[in-house]
């Protein structure tokens, strides 16, 4: 155990370092990003819309971790008051408007009907850079202004092209309807190494996280989708962007399956 411990938190500390490059390269390559004409980019090195997006994705779950910084510590003024929450995560794009991107009409509405929980719904397909301009003004500007410019571009194409829909994956009570013996493949193919057959290796997740991908498919699924489709921050997890939909419900679905309640 005490070895696993030591390998997990090198391989927190090297993928630190590897988020801080990647950004950059990102950066680098984004089309019309001021630091491309000083860096020309071969078009066929220049990274597709699946690591776009999940940077995007990694972003919108915790910009500060990406960025290698630390949250004010004291709760944000305008967050709901009755969710009970550290304060630090009230500076995540995730804690108001959720894993399913619907603010208090998806799952974050158990814990309270504010307005601030605001649905993402209606910048979908929005021009990212319209998506920018509304993240640089009240109320955000306190919560992006640490990002930089050209990051802060590839958060809006997130959420311009990136969110999925989840109702393609799971019924209104969270249950995915993939088949799980798809899912099976994919997790023995690419998440087995790192996670075990049972599900059950130590993570880091999010607070009242249990080290149980069945437990956390089950009760977070839609925290689990969006972290299985865009990484976790930090973390050496792989993205599973490029995935279609039925074999990410089929994930999901055997996820779910996995280290069963007693």
């Amino acid at each position: 155990m005490i070895k696993r411990l030591l390998q997990r938190t090198c391989s927190n500390l090297l993928a630190k370092t590897c988020a801080a490059a990647c950004a950059g390269l990102l950066i680098c390559a984004w089309p019309g990003s001021p630091l491309q004409a000083q860096t020309p980019t071969p078009p066929q090195a220049r990274p597709g819309e699946a690591a776009v997006l999940s940077l995007g994705g990694r972003l919108y779950d915790n910009h500060w971790a990406v960025l290698g910084r630390q949250p004010p510590p004291e709760r944000h003024p305008r967050f709901p008051t009755e969710v009970e929450i550290a304060p630090e995560a009230t500076w995540r794009c995730v804690a108001c408007h959720g894993w399913d991107y619907r603010g208090a009409e998806g799952h974050l509405g158990t814990r309270s009907a504010s307005p601030i929980l605001k649905s993402l719904a209606d910048v979908r397909g929005m021009d990212p850079q319209e998506i920018v301009a509304r993240m640089s003004a009240p109320p955000h500007r306190e919560m992006t202004t640490p990002i930089p410019g050209d990051l802060l571009l590839l958060l809006a194409r997130f959420l311009s092209a990136g969110q999925h829909d989840m109702g393609a994956l799971m019924n209104a009570e969270g249950n995915a309807t993939g088949d799980p013996m798809r899912g099976k493949d994919i997790y023995e193919g690419t998440c087995i190494r790192c996670h075990q057959a049972d599900g059950k290796a130590p993570l880091y997740g999010e607070a009242g996280d249990k080290s149980s991908l069945g437990w956390i498919a089950r009760n977070r699924p839609a925290q689990a989708v969006h972290k299985i489709r865009n990484g976790a921050p930090l973390a050496d997890m792989l993205s599973l962007r490029f995935i279609d939909t039925d074999s990410l419900a089929g994930l999901l679905a055997y996820l779910q399956r996995l280290d069963p309640p007693r």
